[in-house]
């Protein structure tokens, strides 16, 4: 294995971050200190209802007592939550988290069968869901006789199920009685955070288990790295139950004291990134290139001579002056987000190098980072003022990062899981002497830098014994403005040698497509694909072209579920 050698790591001095080593003492640092700051917003009725960090405390220590009065033990209780991001799953969270219980943060696009399924697996205790989510649970309760209680966020009376609003109630009765769970609570680093079930993109989803100090550490390392603020105002639009989102866009922005406004869908992004004056936010590259594109559409009509143009003087001025004028020469760009977006962070998979550069290139911070739930999430980010938009970044502070003789990554650090819950030949096979295999390839250069390649278990080998990584082809018919999205992956042909075959969605907005059918647009495919990869190796070249009409399925932070497509698990 050869490791890095980390002489360079960091390229310049980390951020001054105060540590700490548990979530519990994470929200009590801020809470006191940031008692009047508004720690959380979310939309009701048409309005931002703001939530400071002393009511947030004050709800948290309720809902903690209100746990504890149902039975639930530290250590050995288990809460699992399912729903869209609210104010009352950042709550519950946390009470759990104060007071020792386990969360198990559950999907809230999975279906019956894949619900009953992980509360089943996880031995969950109690949950808490939303209207949207108590069907689904209703269905599956009577084989889950260790599911004592269900809790609504929505507070719709329903039998046998309690309104979030009495936990509460049940909580503060505690607390009057003489008996506070969350002040006389204490939390182990070592002890277990949650159960983190993954997406499974390749499939089988085991349970990660993190420990409060692996959540901790990462946190504060992640600050070091990159220059996140107290008065950052953080949109959060993935799904909260993902380990990226709950550390880095939940308990990161909580632990500096910036305020975290939940965003309401998709639709309305850029509308709430305008309403909230947005200077931060996490996504991943379905996302950002969804984002860049339409700026990139709505620029070509204004001219894309003057943009270049712009470009050019913005470059020159900042080379040879020292000063970034780009927010002012994209005043207008800006204007419609808000006027004052600062940074985005990009997770989950690998970006395209022209859409983090031509976010850069319009005044915005954009850096990219790499990680797995195994690992808390982080195990490299890109920095302020060290960084390469092809690659995934520099190791954390407190993160080892090696390449094992077959190129895969590894990594090591007080952030790496301990283990899959009750499925031990599956962490024999991840972590191996304090390593975790990441399962993906990759290399570093000779400052640290980590570049990804791609996912081991998705390596083409052609005839000839040379290897092909998917996604560098993906992203080379990416770049085309025909296509929506795409899988590469090999495929055996008629004589039984490997072949590349890409599985293609049309973008059906694009004006080359109007008005034509099914096989004419597959036909103009066909042509386009064969163009974009004259820019390949030939050996890389796609071969098979299958078409698929409708979208791809995929995992709630928008990851392609691959295995459905390759069979490739």
């Amino acid at each position: 294995m050869v490791e890095t050698s980390g002489k360079e790591k960091g390229i310049y001095p980390a951020y001054d971050v105060e540590p700490f080593s548990s979530v519990r003492e994470l929200f009590l640092n801020s809470t006191r200190r940031y008692k009047r700051r508004v720690a959380l917003q979310y939309k009701k009725d048409g309005r931002w209802i703001p939530i400071t960090y002393d009511e947030l405390r004050n709800d948290v220590e309720r809902i903690a007592c209100g746990l504890a009065a149902l039975g639930l033990q530290p250590s050995t209780g288990k809460l699992a939550i399912v729903g869209d991001n609210r104010p009352e799953w950042a709550a519950g969270y946390l009470a759990a988290a104060c007071i020792g219980i386990v969360c198990i943060p559950i999907d809230k696009d999975l279906r019956e069968t894949e619900v009953y399924n992980l509360l089943h697996l996880s031995g969950a205790q109690a949950l808490i869901c939303d209207d949207k989510h108590l069907a689904v649970v209703q269905a599956v309760r009577s084989r889950l006789p260790g599911l004592a209680c269900i809790i609504n966020m929505d507070n719709t009376p329903c039998e046998g199920v309690m309104p979030f609003s009495e936990l509460r109630t049940l909580g503060q009765a505690r607390m009057a009685s003489g008996k506070n769970d969350f002040e006389e609570g204490s939390i182990d680093p070592a002890q277990l955070l949650s159960i983190l079930f993954t997406s499974g993109t390749m499939g089988n989803p085991k349970g990660v288990m993190l420990t409060h100090a692996n959540v901790a550490c990462n946190i504060v390392d992640a600050r070091k790295w990159v220059d996140l603020r107290g008065d950052d105002r953080f949109l959060s639009i993935l799904p909260i139950h993902h380990s990226y989102e709950c550390t880095d866009g939940f308990l990161l922005p909580l632990s500096a004291g910036a305020t975290i406004f939940i965003a309401e869908n998709l639709r309305r992004l850029a509308e709430n990134m305008a309403e909230t004056r947005t200077t931060a936010m996490l996504g991943v590259p379905l996302l950002w290139h969804s984002i860049y594109k339409k700026i990139e559409a709505g620029m070509a009509e204004k001219g894309i001579w003057k943009v270049d143009a712009a470009k050019r003087l913005a470059g020159f001025t900042e080379r040879f002056l020292g000063i970034n004028i780009r927010r002012k020469l994209f005043s207008q760009l800006h204007a419609r987000f808000g006027g004052c977006l600062r940074i985005f962070i990009s997770g989950g998979a690998a970006i395209d190098p022209s859409v983090a550069r031509g976010f850069r290139e319009l005044g915005i911070e954009f850096l990219q980072g790499y990680g797995l739930t195994e690992s808390a999430p982080i195990i490299t980010v890109n920095r302020n003022r060290a960084f390469r938009d092809n690659s995934a970044g520099l190791p954390l502070p407190s993160v080892e990062v090696g390449i094992a003789e077959d190129g895969e990554i590894l990594a090591r650090g007080p952030n790496i899981m301990i283990g899959y819950y009750n499925n031990p030949d599956a962490t024999r096979e991840a972590l191996e002497d304090g390593w975790l295999h990441t399962g993906d390839l990759g290399y570093v250069d000779d400052s640290g830098f980590l570049y990804i390649q791609g996912r081991k278990k998705s390596v083409i080998v052609t005839p000839a014994g040379k290897k092909i990584y998917p996604e560098e082809v993906e992203a080379e018919l990416l770049k085309s403005p025909c296509i929506a999205e795409c899988i590469v992956c090999g495929h055996v042909d008629e004589a039984g040698e490997e072949i590349v075959e890409a599985i293609v969605v049309p973008d059906r907005e694009h004006p080359a497509f109007g008005g034509l059918d099914e096989a004419k647009i597959e036909k103009l495919l066909q042509k386009e694909i064969k163009d974009r990869c004259q820019k390949l190796a030939s050996f890389k070249r796609v071969t098979k072209i299958t078409v698929h009409f409708e979208e791809l399925e995929k995992t709630t932070t928008k990851k392609i579920k691959r295995y459905l497509y390759t069979g490739n698990v």
